[in-house]
């Protein structure tokens, strides 16, 4: 039976990383979510996402909701033969995309300067951070 005394006891994707890398990867993430970059980072990210992800659901949850409540101003054809509440399924679409749209030119560039505003104030206070993947 292999020695496990210096393994972390439940590493998570089955590779046999030693107990103090683990406690070191611990300790680099409490010192990450000290600086106040980071917690700007994060307070900046839950002020898009959140509302974001509100108005999703709220817009996804309005079309059963109509047609349940309202089903004849929603089979009301249009044009075509298009009703009312298939345009508002087709809408649906456009909304993510937009949605995506409006993170990526307006919303990630922010978060990408502040990553790199993290990363000088990691550097500058020496916290030795692995920086494998990423950009």
């Amino acid at each position: 039976m292999a020695d496990t005394k210096d393994r972390a006891p439940f590493a998570s994707s089955g590779d046999d990383i030693p107990a103090s890398q683990e406690l070191e990867k611990e300790k680099v993430i409490e010192n990450l979510e000290e600086i106040p970059e980071f917690q700007q980072l994060e307070k900046s990210k839950a002020r898009f996402i959140i509302p974001a992800t509100i108005f999703f659901l709220v817009y996804y949850f309005a079309l059963p909701v109509l047609v349940g409540f309202f089903p004849d101003t929603m089979d009301t054809r249009l044009f075509s033969g298009f009703s009312v509440a298939y345009l508002f399924a087709l809408s649906q679409f456009f909304m993510a995309w937009i949605l995506a749209f409006l993170y990526l030119l307006y919303f990630a560039p922010k978060i990408d300067q502040m990553v790199r505003n993290i990363i000088k104030a990691v550097e500058a206070r020496h916290i030795k951070v692995s920086r494998k993947g990423g950009r």
